[in-house]
């Protein structure tokens, strides 16, 4: 079981290409349909300049406190961050309250790029739908009532010789 056993999700997110909007996170959310971790994803975008939403002002009741404190360690953060809102900004660090490491980071964009291909005009989308019916393929629209498109990112490969071809990668 992956996450809190969800089969579905509903991703909300905004327009920013350099965190959200990129084939680093399209590709990883391909993936994760691909592996049986969902049977289906949905990913949609805000409205440019429809992007303002809740956390947006709890992260600038963050900026105003830091920008009165003086941070000099990781626990003076953690304080700052906690102490911004009435309970609404929580923090979880990498590391547990015994100082071990819970968080690990991978290098996924460059392991991705073996399996998917890049979605060609990105940008341009704002809603992306990875089902496990079809996994590799994402359907794209590029507003709410526009037309839905199929486009199949996953190559074929070879791993220690072995020929991987698309439909292998899909079980059949």
């Amino acid at each position: 079981m992956y996450g809190l056993g969800e089969e579905e999700i509903t991703i909300h997110a905004d327009n920013c290409s350099g965190q959200n909007k990129n084939n680093a996170m399209i590709q990883y959310l391909a993936w994760r349909v691909l592996t049986g971790r969902h049977k289906r994803i949905t990913y949609s975008f805000m409205v440019a300049g429809h992007t303002k939403f809740s956390p947006d002002g709890f992260f600038g009741l963050f900026k105003l406190k830091l920008k009165n404190s003086e941070v000099d360690d990781l626990e003076d953060l953690v304080d700052v961050v906690e102490s911004s809102t009435n309970g609404y900004n929580k923090v979880q660090t990498i590391y547990d309250k015994n100082g071990e490491r819970k968080v690990f980071f991978y290098r996924w964009a460059e392991h991705l790029r073996k399996f998917f291909k890049p979605l060609p005009y990105i940008l341009k989308y704002h809603h992306f739908i990875f089902n496990q019916k079809e996994p590799g393929i994402v359907y794209v629209k590029e507003s709410i009532d526009g037309e839905l498109k199929a486009i199949d990112i996953t190559k074929d490969l070879t791993i220690d010789g072995t020929v991987y071809s698309k439909n292998h990668l899909r079980g059949k």
